[in-house]
């Protein structure tokens, strides 16, 4: 496999990360609290918007992990006001070609990396609860289940599990 390379989406990539998204929510509807639906609903200037640095959230990272320039991974790190010590991860997605070859833990590296450099202290994230790869990942990296099961979505039977990971900046 060629080299996994890990970007930061910038503005002028809204298109190219519609795409991945939408990929995404496809391909593992069942990962994800956003359905397919409702995201290919949303006009362009809320994809454009996601990716903007003065309209999305300030302590936002959406990376894109690529091979010979195809997007093959998508994750998105961020830390939410008033709580500057936990960062999230969110949009975790790796396509299924790609699955198993190291592009979901280089993902959690990068994330990891830039949560600790905003001295956060855990990094927290949801699983649905069926997906045995993606919890023995997280399991893998560090991650411990955390709080109560709850619905991956309204009136949805799948349950999601929160994971989180104490960080050190050593």
């Amino acid at each position: 496999m060629s080299k996994i390379e890990v970007r930061v989406l910038g503005p002028h990539d809204w298109q190219r990360y519609k795409y991945i998204r939408l990929a995404s929510l496809l391909d593992s509807p069942d990962s994800f609290g956003s359905t397919y639906t409702g995201e290919a609903a949303y006009p362009d200037s809320e994809w454009q918007s996601r990716l903007d640095p003065a309209a999305r959230a300030k302590n936002a990272l959406p990376l894109v992990a690529e091979t010979d320039g195809d997007a093959v991974g998508l994750a998105w790190g961020l830390i939410h006001d008033p709580d500057p010590r936990i960062a999230h991860i969110y949009q975790m997605w790796v396509s299924p070609a790609h699955q198993g070859k190291g592009v979901a833990r280089t993902l959690l590296d990068e994330i990891r990396t830039w949560a600790i450099s905003r001295r956060c202290e855990r990094l927290a994230l949801s699983v649905t609860t069926n997906n045995d790869a993606a919890v023995g990942l997280y399991l893998a990296s560090g991650f411990t289940a955390s709080g109560p099961l709850e619905a991956l979505r309204p009136g949805s039977a799948l349950t999601v599990q929160t994971m989180t990971m104490e960080l050190r900046s050593d």
